[in-house]
């Protein structure tokens, strides 16, 4: 359509705003692509969750193994 991306002359300020509305609008949706795949992803762990018996949800953390308790006295 342009040599250039957009055109700065005064008879083409209509075009030049319709490009820039077609970039916020590729922007926006590009956006929300990646909005939609995080919120699938966290959709989809949650449904995985749901499928998980009740046991290991209440069972303890396993990461209380790895914690190093040490009581120091100080006189």
């Amino acid at each position: 359509m342009f040599d250039k991306p957009y055109d700065f002359s005064a008879g083409n300020k209509f075009k030049m705003g319709l490009w820039i509305g077609r970039q916020m609008t590729w922007g926006a949706a590009l956006a929300s692509i990646f909005v939609g795949f995080l919120l699938g992803l966290f959709l989809f762990s949650y449904f995985v969750g749901m499928f998980l018996p009740e046991r290991s949800k209440q069972a303890p953390s396993p990461y209380t193994a790895l914690e190093v308790v040490s009581v120091t006295e100080i006189a």
